[in-house]
């Protein structure tokens, strides 16, 4: 009796697609990859007029920050950089994760995606 229920449970589980068949890695499946060929320039069309908006009052108003303040750069800069800088289109790499999306570049106090390992000199000592 425990021979035949167990051959049954092995048989069952044999003949369940999500057992039976091998899934390839979440987020690689053709129809995923698809989805996100779609998505990104319907996502884009959307996204692109209000950064690009975003981005010509910003220019607009550094501008107007910089004359206002006897011409100081950083004042201006502090204006420009993040309404002017980041991502203008959203991409398939960017829906994935494999690519940052900024909608707003603050610079260095953003954080890096992935670090890259510190550079040696020719001596082989790393270098700061």
């Amino acid at each position: 009796m425990k021979k035949m229920l167990l051959s049954g449970i092995v048989v069952a589980g044999l003949l369940s697609p999500s057992l039976g068949l091998a899934h390839p890695p979440p987020g690689r499946t053709p129809g995923g990859e698809f989805a996100r060929g779609v998505a990104a320039p319907v996502l884009s069309v959307v996204y692109f007029p209000v950064k690009f908006g975003v981005s010509v009052a910003g220019a607009f108003l550094g501008g107007v920050s910089g004359f206002l303040t006897g011409g100081d750069d950083r004042a201006a800069e502090g204006i420009w950089h993040p309404t002017v800088g980041g991502s203008y289109f959203i991409t398939p790499t960017t829906l994935t994760g494999e690519r940052r999306f900024l909608p707003f570049d603050h610079g260095s106090d953003a954080p890096p995606r992935h670090q890259a390992p510190p550079e040696r000199d020719l001596g082989g000592t790393p270098t700061p």
